[in-house]
């Protein structure tokens, strides 16, 4: 589990109704529980237990492991590193610790509280799990909590750390001998031999009370979505190459807007010239000459290899919108994919193109997205389970953290999405409207998966914002449009709903 899922899945309950502070009260419940038992493996049950905290949600989670440890009688003592919590529940969580009488200092006050013996055992809340937070330098008080418990307890305490000890991987790592992680394993708490780090100690798991809902996709999925940099020049957030057409047209059209619409700089659409005189041709979309008439060849690999390999290149290449089932262009399609497999260029393969992947395989070294329905699906991986193809190709390739591994993922469309990745990812898209089943909107899918892996999100990022999007921008293009509903009607729905859930409709409002 990537780190920035922890964020996306609070954000996903929040937008469900789920109260943050009953996510915060398991997760203090699991560090307290854990906590327990090692003070009864020690033949300490009163403790003293340390537990530092930091101002985030983290500390948050330490202050609720207190109140716990409190009921049980622990004597337990706080030192947090700010004078307030970020977070509201947080916060709540730190005015009941005051409420209820625990010793609570506040750096770099501590004699008041911990004084200069040695505790029991040291709960690490001070940063946890989230981006940013492994492998770096720590500044400011965390930093000098840091430095302090170093000096103070020496040898003496063992550490439990609240879903990833602070600092872990960098050289001002707080090692613990117990870890405590919610929901899955966290990225960096394996190295990259499979083998859990030496500074994260023993690994447990604590369930927190949320629905299968929280996981699928959802709003909280923008949250990976990168920001707009103030001083963005065109082209910095991805140019994406689209090879599409031949008997239809309107396919990597349809791909192009979905792509431009969730925020990628520059598409580029390479079509038989045929198409391209068929075609009404949007202004902001770029026509890619290349030397085939009616169907994609390999005629045309190497000009589409020369767009994407040379100048500013391309950051993403989508296949498939509207090829057709010629022999000629599957064969086109195979030498395409292998050697932009071999340039490290991110893909996506929709539509015809799944018919030039390996049978019952995943193609060796591609990171990407394959985007089939029921029936391509059936075609390409015939009884073979997702679950198992990803994981054969990722031992192929010598993946050995296959629980971070990001960098390839199925999604199944239909009524509802089904979406897989290596290391047992899987997860649901649900919602939408029924009139999305119109034809146009899986090439929209492809775009706006492909147009978002362009500007840098990773493969299972990226699908999962994109189906997200689809089906929040269906539902409202459906309001508008009614059964009248066409899939060129949702591309500016996906700009609105990305907007919205970034936050900037409310700043263009206020």
């Amino acid at each position: 589990m990537h780190w920035a899922e922890v964020g996306v899945f609070d954000d996903n309950a929040s937008a469900f109704g789920i109260d943050i502070s009953n996510l915060m009260e398991a997760a203090g419940q699991g560090l307290a529980a854990q906590a327990v038992r090692m003070l009864d493996a020690m033949g300490k049950k009163r403790g003293p237990i340390w537990i530092l905290c930091g101002p985030g949600n983290n500390g948050g989670d330490g202050f609720a492991a207190a109140l716990g440890l409190l009921e049980d009688g622990v004597d337990v003592r706080l030192l947090a590193t700010h004078l307030i919590q970020r977070g509201e529940a947080a916060q709540n969580y730190r005015e009941r610790c005051r409420a209820a009488g625990i010793p609570l200092s506040i750096w770099p006050e501590v004699q008041s509280t911990v004084g200069t013996g040695h505790p029991a055992l040291v709960i690490d809340c001070l940063l946890g799990a989230g981006p940013g937070h492994a492998g770096v330098r720590l500044r400011g008080d965390v930093a000098h909590v840091r430095n302090w418990l170093a000096e103070s307890r020496g040898r003496e305490s063992l550490v439990l750390a609240c879903d990833m000890p602070t600092g872990l991987g960098g050289p001002d790592v707080i090692p613990a001998s117990a870890t405590v992680t919610y929901h899955a394993e966290k990225w960096a708490l394996r190295e990259e031999n499979g083998q859990v780090h030496p500074d994260v100690g023993e690994i447990h798991t604590a369930n927190l009370p949320w629905s299968a809902r929280v996981e699928d996709c959802g709003p909280g999925d923008v949250r990976r979505h990168p920001p707009i940099r103030e001083d963005a020049r065109k082209g910095d957030r991805g140019r994406l190459l689209i090879v599409g057409g031949g008997p239809y047209h309107g396919a990597p059209i349809l791909a192009g807007l979905a792509a431009e619409r969730s925020g990628c700089d520059l598409i580029h659409l390479a079509m038989p010239s045929d198409a391209v005189e068929r075609a009404e041709w949007p202004l902001s979309l770029i026509p890619e000459q290349i030397p085939d008439t009616t169907h994609l060849t390999t005629l045309s690999v190497g000009h589409i290899l020369d767009r994407v390999l040379n100048g500013r290149g391309c950051q993403a290449v989508l296949i498939g919108p509207g090829l057709g089932r010629e022999e000629s262009t599957i064969n086109a399609v195979c030498d395409l994919i292998e050697k932009l497999v071999e340039s490290n260029i991110p893909l996506v393969i929709d539509a015809d193109a799944i018919r030039a992947l390996p049978s019952h395989a995943w193609p060796m070294g591609m990171v990407g997205v394959v985007t089939p329905h029921s029936t391509e699906m059936e075609h390409w991986l015939g009884a073979s389970d997702p679950v198992e193809v990803l994981q054969i190709r990722a031992r192929r390739d010598g993946i050995s953290r296959v629980v971070e591994d990001e960098s390839c993922v199925i999604v199944r469309t239909g009524a509802e999405d089904q979406l897989w990745a290596p290391g047992g990812r899987h997860c649901f898209a649900i919602g939408g409207h029924a009139r999305m089943s119109v034809g146009g909107t899986g090439d929209l899918l492809s775009g706006c998966i492909a147009g978002l892996l362009a500007q840098g999100m990773s493969p299972w990022a990226a699908a999962r914002l994109g189906c997200a999007l689809m089906r929040t921008a269906g539902a409202s293009a459906a309001l508008e449009y009614g059964p009248g509903l066409s899939a060129s009607d949702v591309p500016a729905h996906i700009a609105r709903t990305l907007a919205s859930w970034t936050g900037q409709e409310t700043d263009r409002e206020s």
